[in-house]
């Protein structure tokens, strides 16, 4: 069997975003020293309610993305606030992690949520706040959603942050399109 050279498969990386990208207006990764900020902004067919209660089914996050393994609701702090545990798994090319992560979060409902990573002393996350903005629009639901997070693992500097944000693009994307669907199916 021959190898792909490093150069077709960046292009495989990029095209399942390719597909999703009719429906998702954009989706933006910059890198910041040891950060990375993403922000992707989607329009959905699904009232604004439905998409608030697919964000904050802290019991059944991965049905929004495949990385996610498990999740569940630790702890209400109070009405709009809680403890969410997350397991996390993704690769970039070979380098495979499986990330255990406590947020904080805070719901406005219904026109969003943030969420801030408890920070953990052996964690594999340094920092992550992560927010949901709802509007309702055209008969839909606008949502923009923005994270910021720096890893507390090494990533190999030279092949590492090109691929980290193909991923990370292609996750984000495949998130909001998800999230429709997921909201969709939640008023049924």
């Amino acid at each position: 069997m021959k190898a792909l050279r490093p150069e077709r498969a960046a292009w495989l990386l990029l095209l399942p975003l390719a597909v999703l990208a009719a429906e998702i207006d954009h989706v933006t990764i910059e890198k910041d020293g040891p950060r990375y900020r993403l922000e992707g902004e989607v329009m959905v067919e699904a009232p604004i309610d439905a998409v608030y209660r697919v964000i904050t089914d802290y019991d059944a996050l991965e049905r929004l993305d495949k990385g996610i393994l498990e999740s569940r609701l630790v702890e209400r702090l109070d009405d709009n606030s809680a403890l969410v545990y997350t397991r996390l798994a993704g690769c970039v090319v070979f380098f495979c992690r499986k990330i255990d992560r406590i947020e904080r979060v805070e719901e406005t409902p219904p026109v969003g949520i943030v969420a801030v990573v408890v920070p953990a002393d052996d964690g594999d996350v340094r920092y992550e706040r992560s927010s949901w903005e709802l509007g309702e629009a055209d008969g839909g639901t606008r949502i923009v959603y923005r994270t910021e997070i720096e890893p507390g693992f090494w990533i190999p500097a030279v092949i590492g942050p090109p691929l980290v944000r193909n991923v990370l693009r292609r996750r984000v994307a495949a998130t909001l399109v998800n999230l429709e669907q997921a909201a969709v199916e939640d008023q049924q």
